[in-house]
């Protein structure tokens, strides 16, 4: 039986502070047989080597981004993905401490007006999963993703050395290096509230061990690692049939995985007509609506972290508000405001 690990990683400059946020949990069989922190970027990823190398038969997630779009990578001028690691390795902290165009998200350097934010993974996630992608560019400010993936690719080609197959860039076998994104393992969750996070525990992973639940519920982190770590062990099958890409723009800028079931199901449901039922807001009867307008209805939200919180939702299903057509984004930040 394989076994997963999932990394909730962090891009924490201080060491004492990425040992904290850093979060490793291991999976079999769908049930989880570890949960721990403790390490920083450098002693996890030592970890793992030496972990693979008394068992490699090991399936392993990393919650960074692998690379950057094409056109970025163009301009750095490298032609391999290994290329691209060694020049965030020689380059990525300068681009940390001054920010340079097109990175964003430090004073002074508002979102610049790029050819392409996302990569086209980053985009498919959001096209069929609904998820919210990030800019790896962004290096400040809420939200930030780039910071943790310029200081975890380096890494990658430490794992690579080590006789690691990283996915989609290399042949495949064990052990394998995946980049995963928590929210599309976890689905919809309240991540900053505790109760919503036991809940879901409760509910999504019922055969999970006490101590772990607990420990898995008492922070963001350690419920991304371990939520992950189940979704992977139970779709290793999924794994286990995954294959290199030779064609661009995926063997250059990466994939990121979640489950093929998943994205089926996504694809050919979750926005349509069918498959409607399991959408919590689709039935608001018994809810506070505290608004209406044209293709919205604003409602007070069900566990509201704050006075007068609301959730502002379209009344049709969509993958993002930005899907949509300019006459619907008008109509819900006029609802909004």
């Amino acid at each position: 039986m394989s076994r997963v690990i999932a990394i909730d990683w962090s891009g924490s400059k201080a060491t004492a502070a990425a040992k904290t946020k850093i979060w490793l949990a291991e999976a079999r069989g769908g049930r989880l047989v570890r949960l721990e922190s403790g390490r920083d970027r450098g002693e996890v990823i030592a970890h793992l080597i030496q972990d693979a190398f008394t068992d490699p038969d090991v399936f392993i997630g990393l919650d960074f981004a692998f690379s950057f779009p094409c056109w970025f990578i163009e301009e750095l001028g490298a032609t391999s993905i290994e290329e691209l690691w060694n020049l965030v390795s020689e380059q990525g902290e300068e681009w940390l401490g001054s920010c340079p165009h097109p990175f964003w998200g430090r004073p002074g350097t508002p979102q610049p007006n790029l050819r392409e934010h996302f990569r086209v993974t980053e985009k498919h996630a959001s096209e069929f999963a609904g998820a919210n992608p990030k800019s790896v560019f962004q290096i400040g400010g809420a939200g930030t993703v780039g910071t943790g993936s310029i200081r975890g690719m380096p890494y990658l080609a430490n794992l690579r050395g080590e006789g690691f197959s990283i996915w989609p860039f290399h042949e495949i076998r064990t052990p394998l290096v995946i980049e995963i994104y928590p929210r599309l393992l976890t689905g919809a969750v309240r991540m900053a509230d505790p109760y919503a996070r036991a809940a879901y525990l409760a509910e999504s992973c019922p055969e999970i061990d006490e101590v772990f639940a607990r420990q898995a519920a008492s922070c963001e982190d350690a419920f991304d690692a371990a939520v992950s770590a189940i979704t992977m062990s139970c779709h290793s099958d999924d794994l286990s049939a995954l294959s290199a890409c030779r064609e661009d723009p995926d063997s250059m800028e990466g994939k990121i995985w979640w489950p093929r079931e998943s994205r089926e199901t996504t694809d050919s449901s979750r926005y349509g007509a069918e498959g409607r039922g399991n959408c919590p807001f689709c039935d608001i009867a018994g809810r506070s609506v505290l608004a209406e307008s044209k293709y919205a209805v604003a409602v007070a939200d069900g566990y509201p972290v704050s006075e007068g919180h609301t959730l502002v939702i379209l009344k049709d299903h969509a993958a993002t508000l930005f899907t949509q057509s300019a006459e619907v984004q008008e109509d819900v930040w006029r609802l909004v405001a």
